[in-house]
């Protein structure tokens, strides 16, 4: 005769309890682990699952309470240390605290899976990334459908610098584990990061059929189509994803830079305001993205109060270099010698030298220092200061010492460009060229006193999807060519043979390229065959900022551009530049008969006097 088992109803209401834990039914278990400790007020099983419960509904800090509370009735237990610090992890712990919780849980048991886990992310976190690698190795080798450790595996190589390889390890744990949104999610950030846009598309809209009201979702697919300068399209997907939580300072920057983009700039400056309310003090992505909508709607002073935040912003990629001297704060200089550095492109860096003079006028001595082919350029212009290639080791420190003060290049606004009153006061062009040059490349242009000079160029080197949209090929150029007897000359630098035969075949007549003008590293060339034209057309490049900063009436086409723009239609920055908007949901080659259209106005009454008298003719 078979012994029965003594009734145990305390074991069989954990075990209850347990199985509607693991089938979801949370608050069920809930009931029951709260009705053993009633009885048993010191049951570390119910004490650690009733924790493991609150976390499941969000609750981490009750969670960290009973858990605890079951440790202290019996500290033996590597299970409740690793959910000890799951529960932490919720509440964003220092990795070194967790990390202390993990090794006391494999002190118990070397084989615990989570707590193997966990220490694997904290490690990741304190950047010792070689020994979270082995610990994420072995996990899979162990536990080859473990979707986390895969997950956690990407997450890794992302904080590595090894995205290319992180995104197939979030796609094994989305095969592996279809219903963590999570995955998705970190798959579309290593994407972003990769610039792998299309795949990315494809992996949203998945993500978006099997979670269509997450706002984390709607939030990378608003991400990934601002990426794309598709802010149209986007801005519908950051609205769902801000309106669902509102007090998500990220979501509600992704919902303000896509409406800046997509010209909306008073909504835009009201996002960026709220989120920074919810944004943590001095956030530097925030305090940047609130600069630009400032600057969007012409309220010059408080963006340029922010303006310094781009160099903590990773997204704003600009160069932040270190002085061994203090920056110039705007007291007296007349017997000082400033150094002025340039943080970004050669465009920003013409555009900004515009205030040069100024800053000229109050110091002892100026030394500028950009890039060597910038350097050249501009020491022609301004030959009394000293314009050098930068003076920097690859940790951008400063190696010259001959400067009592430094000062960034794009920051003068802050002293010489306060208003727009002050951009219509400012003189006009300061840069210059060679005139001999540009008479000689004048000269080889037949029939240039009969017929305007027209410099055009399409797109700019960098042809990255987010870019492209709003640049055209050659053929989608050519009706521009096509529109009017004139004197095409190209202004495209590193155009290619391709490009070039195309517009040579098609207009054989009209067409001019200088094939002994280097347009990308000779400046001083690029500006004397520009000083030649009569009339520029030009996608958002540093052609446009050539005719720009030497005054020859111009037509500029691209997105919206906060702080070229400043709250204008046109860029106060150049007097004689017209700004236009391709269309935002049509190709940019459909934009190119309005462009013809407002340069056909512009040259309606055209005569050869001006260009001659630029070149003193």
């Amino acid at each position: 005769m078979q012994a029965q088992k003594a009734h145990n109803p305390i074991r069989e209401k954990l075990q209850k309890g347990l199985a509607h834990q693991q089938s979801g039914e949370i608050e069920k278990a809930q009931r029951l682990y709260k009705q053993v400790l009633k009885k048993v007020p010191n049951n570390p099983d119910a004490l650690h699952l009733l924790g493991v419960t609150y976390r499941q509904l969000g609750y981490p800090k009750r969670a960290i309470e009973y858990i605890q509370k079951a440790i202290k009735c019996n500290p033996n237990q590597a299970p409740f240390y690793a959910n000890l610090g799951r529960a932490m992890m919720d509440l964003g712990t220092d990795p070194e605290s967790l990390l202390a919780v993990c090794d006391k849980a494999l002190s118990l048991n070397p084989r615990e899976r989570e707590a193997r886990n966990m220490k694997g992310i904290a490690l990741t976190k304190l950047k010792e990334f070689a020994e979270a690698e082995k610990l994420f190795q072995d996990l899979i080798l162990e536990y080859p459908n473990f979707s986390d450790a895969y997950q956690n595996f990407g997450t890794l190589l992302m904080d590595a610098d090894k995205a290319e390889h992180a995104v197939n390890f979030y796609t094994k744990a989305i095969m592996l584990d279809p219903s963590n949104v999570n995955n998705f999610l970190q798959r579309a950030r290593c994407r972003l990061k990769l610039k792998q846009f299309e795949p990315s598309q494809l992996e949203l809209s998945e993500a978006l059929e099997r979670f269509p009201n997450n706002s984390d979702v709607q939030h990378e697919a608003a991400r990934l189509l601002f990426s794309m300068n598709e802010s149209n399209k986007g801005i519908e997907y950051a609205r769902l994803a801000h309106e669902s939580d509102p007090r998500n300072y990220h979501k509600t920057i992704t919902l303000g830079v896509s409406l800046l983009m997509h010209g909306d700039s008073a909504e835009a400056l009201e996002k960026m305001k709220l989120a920074q309310k919810h944004a943590p003090e001095g956030n530097k992505t925030m305090e940047w993205n609130l600069a630009l909508a400032h600057l969007a709607n012409g309220q010059l002073e408080q963006g340029w109060e922010f303006h310094k935040a781009r160099f903590e912003d990773p997204s704003a990629q600009v160069q932040h270099r270190t002085f061994d001297v203090p920056e110039w704060r705007g007291e007296d200089i007349s017997d000082k010698t400033v150094v002025v550095w340039a943080d970004q492109g050669l465009g920003d860096a013409l555009k900004a030298g515009t205030m040069l003079p100024q800053l000229m006028d109050r110091a002892g001595k100026v030394i500028v220092e950009l890039s060597a082919k910038g350097a050249q350029f501009f020491q022609h212009s301004f030959p009394d200061a000293i314009c050098r290639a930068a003076q920097m080791n690859v940790d951008l420190e400063a190696t010259a010492s001959d400067y009592d003060l430094h000062t960034n290049i794009s920051d003068l606004v802050e002293f010489f460009r306060r208003d727009i009153e002050s951009f219509k006061q400012a003189p006009c062009p300061v840069f210059t060229f060679e005139k001999e040059r540009a008479r000689d490349y004048l000269a080889r242009l037949k029939g240039h006193n009969d017929k305007p000079v027209i410099g055009f160029s399409w797109r700019s080197k960098n042809l990255a999807v987010n870019r492209a949209r709003f640049y055209l090929s050659a053929p989608g150029i050519a009706p521009l060519l096509e529109s009017r007897d004139a004197i095409f000359v190209n202004l495209q630098y590193s155009a290619i043979p391709k490009e070039l035969d195309f517009l040579k075949s098609k207009f054989p007549e009209r067409f001019h390229n200088f094939e002994d003008v280097d347009l990308f590293n000779d400046l001083l060339g690029a500006a004397a065959l520009t000083a030649c034209c009569d009339f520029v057309v030009s996608a958002n490049t540093s052609v446009a900022d050539m005719a720009g900063i030497l005054d020859i009436p111009s037509i500029r086409y691209g997105q919206q551009e906060p702080a070229l723009l400043l709250g204008q239609k046109n860029p106060p920055w150049y007097p004689s530049m017209t700004y236009m908007h391709p269309f935002v949901d049509r190709p940019c080659a459909d934009f190119v008969p309005e462009i013809i259209a407002e340069m056909d106005r512009q040259l309606e009454n055209w005569t050869p006097d001006q260009r001659n008298a630029r070149l003193g003719l």
